[in-house]
Parts: C-alpha cells; structure tokens; sequence
C-alpha cells in the first residue's frame, strides 16, 4: 500500500439543508450540496503527501499528512499550518522547500514504516493516532501488517511516542484466527473525543485465502476508549463493502461529529462516498452516490482518504489524489 505521492490537496464542501449551524437543528446530506474543487490546494516540493488530517486549534488550521522518507531509514509524517481558512499553507518553520517533520518512524521498531494519521486536541495536549508496521514482515502479498500506535505533542507540531506505543502497537490486530475482521491490517484510525470518552473507526482487513476467504474484505471497524489509551474493539462491522452500491472497495476512511449526527466519509479507490448514524454504533445511511470523484480531475485518476471539519453549517473535507505513478492530497 505504499504510494509515490505528489503531494496535492482538494476540497470538497457539504452544506447542510436544516440548520447552518451545527449547534442548532438536524443536518441533511443532499445532492445538490457537495461542491468539488477542480484544482489542488497543496502540494508538498517532494514526492509524496498523503492521508490528511485536519485539526482546528483557534484561528489556526493544522494538517498532517504522510509523507517522504527523509533517509532511507526514517519516514515522517509532515505539518503544515494555514491562518486564513486553508487558502494557503506553510510549514511551521517557514521553510517550504521540505516537508516539516512532525513525527519520525523507528528505524528499528514495529512502526519503521508509517501511514495513516489522525490528530485530535485532548486538554493542552495534541494526541496523533497513527498507523505503521514493519515493512517486509507481511504474512501476505495483499496488505502489510498494519497496527495503530500513539504520539502526544505539547505545541502540535514536534511528536514523540506515548510510552505504551514505543515497543509494541497502542491496538494491535486480532490473529486470534483466520477470520477475524482485522487479521492482516489496522489502517486509517479516525477519532472523536467528546471530552468523556473517545471513538474509534478504522479499516480493517481480512485477506485470508487471497481475499475468498470466509470474511475476507476490507470493513470499517470501530473501538471505545475511556482515557484513549486502553480501547475496547467493537466485535461487529459499523460498514460492511457490501452496503456501498457504487463500489465494494471501501477502505480508508474518517469520523466526524455534528450535534445531531455521526459521519463517516470513505475512499473507494476512485470516488469518495459519505455515511452518517445518529448515534456511533449505527445503523449507518451511506448516501447513495459519491459525493466525490476522480472523473472531472486532470490531475488525478483516484481520490481517497478523506479527513475534515464542521464548522459554520458545513462539512470541509480535505484528500489526496492518485495519478500513477504520482499522488497527491486533495
């Protein structure tokens, strides 16, 4: 799953057709609401920036992505901070000719290759939720043996390891059997803190019997926290491959609250698809087409990992964009 990436982002918004604030009123998915841009909002001067996350924190915009290798034995997920809504972005040093490093893979540790991230503010603290592995240790030819690990930050931009993350994944898969429905991979964590508990999505993987397995497929999973650090899985998919009708090939994906609704914006490969529940566990509507494609972009032929924000009435979301043997965020 390692991509080249030219780093690039889009934007696509939602606007809700009840209320324009989320504070107030109930929101609703509509056809007419989602407004795709046409160009790239970022791009990082090397090869690679992927799987965005947006993090608010006053007037300022963070987002974190996957980026480069800065040697040959260390990858990094970079930084950049935007003050006026996301027009414009830089790295917290000033320096664009190179992604800032915000966080380094272990050389020598279970997460030496790292992809997939999620910041969340918890109190003063900035917490990364991230997935890595130990590259050429797969016990398959379909996905590596992603896990979810943990970093902390005190300023949100300089990360280091939560103690229980440093020689072992924070959540790691269950290969308890063949058939468990992360078996092979944890990717894409997506988390929501409501300031009592926090709330898990992330996709996991079953490629058992080169995918004809008996649960083989990628599902979205979901996991329970009272302090963040110890998780409790739930033992049951919140969206199976199945109940997208434009594509089967859900994976990464996202979670997002309003005050009325739990969203979960997914990839498929070439399109983006939307899904929402008013409480966590679901049942989740996924709305009945894309509300983003690749077909309109000259600039990618795949669009996936979606991550944004509520705010103001609507829903912003950032993802990166595939275009072989070049990708970028959009």
């Amino acid at each position: 799953m390692r991509l080249l990436i030219q780093s690039i982002l889009l934007l696509i918004t939602l606007s809700f057709t009840g209320s324009c604030n989320e504070d107030e009123g109930s929101d609703e998915l509509i056809d007419s609401g989602f407004i795709q841009s046409n160009t790239p909002v970022f791009e990082s001067p090397f090869s690679l920036a992927a799987d965005p996350s947006l993090l608010r924190d006053g007037d300022k915009l963070y987002m974190y992505y996957s980026a480069e290798e800065i040697s040959p034995n260390e990858r990094i997920f970079g930084v950049v901070i935007s003050n006026d809504n996301g027009e414009t972005w830089t790295t917290p040093d000033g320096n664009n000719q190179r992604d800032y490093p915000a966080f380094f893979s272990q050389p020598n540790g279970w997460d030496n290759t790292l992809e997939t991230v999620d910041v969340l503010k918890v109190g003063n603290e900035y917490w990364m939720y991230y997935s890595g592995y130990r590259e050429g240790e797969a016990d398959n030819e379909h996905v590596e043996n992603y896990e979810i690990g943990l970093a902390t930050s005190t300023n949100g931009i300089d990360f280091t390891r939560h103690p229980k993350s440093v020689d072992q994944p924070l959540i790691p898969r269950n290969t308890s059997g063949e058939n468990t429905d992360d078996r092979h991979a944890m990717t894409s964590p997506g988390v929501v803190y409501d300031g009592e508990q926090f709330y898990m999505i992330y996709a996991g993987w079953n490629v058992t019997d080169d995918w004809k397995g008996a649960n083989a497929g990628i599902k979205i999973m979901a996991a329970t926290s009272n302090d963040g650090i110890n998780w409790s899985k739930v033992n049951t998919p919140l969206i199976q491959p199945s109940e997208v009708t434009y594509s089967p090939d859900i994976n990464e994906a996202t979670l997002m609250k309003s005050s009325d609704y739990w969203y979960v914006p997914f990839s498929t490969g070439n399109s983006i698809g939307m899904a929402r529940s008013t409480t966590f566990l679901g049942n989740y509507e996924i709305y009945s087409e894309p509300i983003a494609t690749a077909n309109s972009l000259s600039w990618a032929t795949e669009v996936t990992a979606p991550d944004g924000l509520i705010e103001d009435g609507k829903i912003r979301l950032w993802y990166h964009g595939v275009s072989e043997p070049a990708f970028g965020l959009g």
